[in-house]
C-alpha cells in the first residue's frame, strides 16, 4: 500500500498528484461551503476534538526525540536514516506551508481572528469564500491546512521506517482531519490540500537522503 503513495517514476507521480489535485478542486467547488455550514450548525466543541486537531504536536515531539536520540552512538546506528529524513521532511513541510499559504490566500470557514476593523472575513459570518493570491495576513491563511500538512508529512516518513506501527500513523492522519473538520477550523479542501502537500514533503525527503548521505559520509 505504502509504495503506491511514493511512485518512483515521473508518470506515477503525475498520476498520483493529478488525482489529488482533482480531489481538492472537487471539494473546493462542490463540498467546502455546504460542509462548513453543516459543521457550524453542529456547534461541536468537545475537548477531545480539540486534542485531535493538535495531532502535529505529537508527531513533532516524536520527530524531535528521534533526532535528539542520534546524539548517542547507541541510537545513531539504528535511527540515523530516519532522523535525516525527518529533518528534511520538516524543512520541506514548513517551506511548502509558507509558500502555499502566501500563494493561495484563501479565507477561512469561520471568523475567529480579531482584526483592527473587526474579524476576519469568513463563509459562516460574511458568506465570503475566496482565494486572494499573495494576500498578506492571517485572514488569508486557510489553504492549505498546516496541521494536516505537518501531520501527513511526518506520519508518512515515520511509516516508511516503522511499518509495523502503520495503524498509529494512519490514526494520526485520520485524527487531525476529524479534529480540524469537526471544529470547522478548515474547509475539507484545505485539509485535502494539506495532506497532499504533506505527502509531497515526505516524498522529497525520501528522494534526497542518498545524495546527502554521500556528501556527509554516512553509510547506507
Amino acid at each position: 500500500m505504502l509504495k503506491h503513495l511514493f511512485p518512483s517514476s515521473p508518470k506515477g507521480a503525475l498520476i498520483l498528484y493529478g488525482l489529488l489535485l482533482a480531489l481538492v478542486l472537487f471539494s473546493v467547488h462542490f463540498i467546502d461551503r455546504q460542509l462548513a455550514d453543516l459543521m457550524h450548525a453542529q456547534e461541536l466543541s468537545h475537548p477531545g476534538l480539540k486534542l485531535l486537531s493538535k495531532m502535529p504536536l505529537l508527531l513533532e515531539f516524536l520527530a524531535g526525540l528521534t533526532i535528539f536520540a542520534c546524539i548517542s552512538e547507541r541510537f545513531r546506528a539504528r535511527f540515523q536514516a530516519l532522523a535525516l529524513e525527518l529533518v528534511l521532511t520538516l524543512i520541506f513541510a514548513f517551506s511548502i506551508r509558507w509558500v502555499a499559504k502566501w500563494s493561495f490566500g484563501r479565507t477561512w470557514p469561520e471568523s475567529w481572528i480579531t482584526l483592527g476593523d473587526g474579524h476576519n472575513p469568513s463563509w459562516v459570518a460574511d458568506r465570503i469564500e475566496a482565494f486572494h493570491p499573495f494576500a498578506q495576513g492571517l485572514a488569508y491563511d486557510s489553504f492549505p491546512s498546516g496541521h494536516a500538512l505537518l501531520t501527513f508529512a511526518l506520519a508518512f516518513t515515520f511509516w516508511r521506517h516503522m511499518p509495523k506501527l502503520m495503524l498509529l500513523w494512519i490514526g494520526c492522519m485520520l485524527a487531525v482531519i476529524a479534529g480540524q473538520l469537526s471544529l470547522n477550523y478548515h474547509y475539507l479542501g484545505d485539509l485535502l490540500a494539506g495532506a497532499s502537500f504533506g505527502l509531497l514533503a515526505s516524498q522529497l525527503a525520501l528522494t534526497l537522503p542518498p545524495w546527502f548521505k554521500g556528501r556527509m559520509g554516512i553509510s547506507t
